[in-house]
């Protein structure tokens, strides 16, 4: 045979081959996160996400390398690590897209945003006060998307005021500019203002915000006269790390109304009142859909922000009978679909 018939077979063989694997590899996509410190809200709201992207057989096509993947740790010192860590994960030229957790993360990234790498933000809770996007049409940058719900928190306070017609409502938060928007103290003030109550505020916390300075700032607001309380996305909540039952008890005990913003999962577990559309499942559909338009080419500037989501209330009977309030019929109604009767712990809480 030919000696160079067969060396030409073989090198079309070759080249075939390395086309083929080529083909095989182009659809796979190397996923950065990014998230200032573990907080149980960003695991669901992944877990979602990655749930959806496998109903959409896009699992296989989706890499979450460890060297892309980035948790300093909360407090003061880890500033600097995490605005080191965005830098590097901005830089490097294999990460087909960034994935950002909560509003500390995405202000790192945005700060150091080469405007190239496309940048998902997720558990981002309000967007618009933390100056990341122009408006609610409008990411600002075309490399960037996140979910916006719109008038969420004004909703949420309204809301509680009309069921319990309280006084004086009890927030706590670190003094920081972003310690503020987790707690939605400015949507607060807000309905404050529209429905004549005061808001009593604690800043005493460091930005570990631990139990034992949660515990202390219930006490302080009980003692300024507090006669509700809000339950916001802060660190001596999140049962993972924190014996947030012991927290629930007190507030119990001394015959607080609470409403929760993480909704059914806190309000099972002790808290009186949230919104059950805390839906993780319709977040992660959502989420799952401008991924993957994104990673096949769409400009995230260019998708739909906005995701409408029907608030729908979740009570807890057990809790409200405890201390001794009395739930509006109207209110009883609108949550018979998401309606506890007893206190039930979450099964990955830290203090067992």
């Amino acid at each position: 045979m030919n000696t160079t018939f067969i060396k030409t077979f073989w090198v079309a063989i070759l080249l075939s081959l390395t086309i083929f694997a080529s083909q095989a590899t182009a659809d796979v996509y190397r996923i950065g996160y990014i998230e200032g410190g573990h907080y149980w809200a960003y695991d669901q709201t992944m877990a979602a996400l990655k749930k959806s992207l496998k109903k959409r057989l896009w699992e296989k096509k989706l890499l979450y390398p460890d060297e892309l993947s980035y948790s300093p740790g909360w407090g003061n010192e880890k500033q600097k690590e995490l605005a080191s860590n965005a830098k590097t994960l901005m830089n490097r030229m294999d990460v087909d897209l960034i994935v950002a957790a909560g509003t500390e993360a995405t202000k790192a990234i945005l700060k150091v945003n080469n405007n190239r790498t496309p940048i998902l933000a997720i558990s981002v809770p309000d967007p618009l006060k933390s100056g990341f996007v122009m408006n609610e049409n409008d990411s600002g940058a075309n490399n960037f998307f996140v979910r916006i719900v719109p008038d969420r928190y004004t909703k949420m306070f309204r809301t509680f005021h009309d069921i319990v017609s309280f006084k004086k409502l009890g927030i706590m938060y670190p003094d920081t500019e972003v310690g503020m928007i987790y707690s939605n103290v400015a949507d607060a003030r807000k309905v404050a203002l529209e429905k004549g109550f005061k808001v009593i505020e604690y800043k005493q916390i460091s930005r570990e915000e631990s139990g034992s300075e949660c515990l202390a700032g219930i006490e302080a607001l009980i003692a300024q006269g507090m006669d509700a309380f809000y339950i916001p996305s802060l660190n001596c909540f999140d049962w993972t790390i924190s014996d947030v039952d012991k927290i629930l008890k007190l507030l119990i005990k001394k015959r607080i109304p609470t409403f929760a913003l993480e909704g059914s999962r806190m309000v099972k577990a002790g808290a009186m009142l949230g919104f059950s559309s805390y839906d993780i499942g319709a977040r992660g559909e959502f989420l799952a859909d401008r991924m993957i338009r994104i990673l096949e080419g769409a400009t995230p500037r260019n998708l739909e922000m906005i995701h409408d989501v029907n608030q729908q209330i979740t009570l807890n009977l057990f809790v409200a009978k405890k201390i001794r309030f009395r739930i509006p019929p109207f209110y009883l109604r609108a949550a018979r679909k998401d309606l506890y009767k007893k206190i039930t712990l979450p099964d990955d809480r830290m203090v067992k």
